[in-house]
């Protein structure tokens, strides 16, 4: 993967569904927080806006259940893979990524931030989370293949073999 190729992470939600666009090496290209009821339309715009998707995480919570198996069927229409990880403590990564990002002003600044709850909601920044862990569970992958010392056609032609046993030949698109 480079760094024209991205992740959707997805932290689902009962009402509210928070959604990042993560690259491989973990820069954040965009996030946002879209109603649970609209997912599959806003999941599917998503995909068209960005076309690089090349692979979508889902946290392994609230609402997974119900949400991951539309994520699963919408990445095969795609013809991109999707997995489950463990969200578990994101949402508290998230709030300490919040106050990075919108450090506290005024008489905020003299409370802690592990005090206060941030004043909107953090979901997006949960999904971003979420995409991080993915990364980084990429990159520790990439070491471990390094030190079997695979090479690069080798890992590609699996990843093909892999790809065509779970969509068949298809199209090839070149990008």
């Amino acid at each position: 993967m480079t760094d024209t190729t991205y992740i959707l992470a997805v932290d689902p939600g009962n009402e509210k569904t928070g959604v990042a666009i993560v690259t491989p090496s973990g820069t954040m290209v965009c996030r946002k927080i879209i109603m649970t009821k609209q997912f599959n339309d806003e999941i599917e715009r998503t995909l068209t806006e960005y076309y690089g998707i090349v692979h979508i995480v889902c946290g392994n919570g609230t609402n997974h259940k119900y949400l991951y198996p539309s994520l699963q069927q919408i990445g095969r229409n795609h013809r991109i893979t999707t997995s489950l990880i463990d969200e578990s403590h994101s949402t508290e990564e998230a709030r300490k990524l919040y106050w990075k990002y919108n450090p506290p002003t005024g008489w905020r600044k003299i409370i802690p931030t592990s005090m206060q709850f941030p004043p909107e909601p953090v979901d997006d920044l949960t999904a971003f989370v979420i995409g991080l862990r993915y990364t980084k569970q990429l990159c520790q992958a990439a070491n471990d293949i390094q030190g079997d010392s695979i090479d690069a056609s080798e890992l590609e032609e699996k990843r093909l073999h892999a790809m065509e046993q779970l969509y068949g030949k298809g199209e090839v698109h070149d990008k």
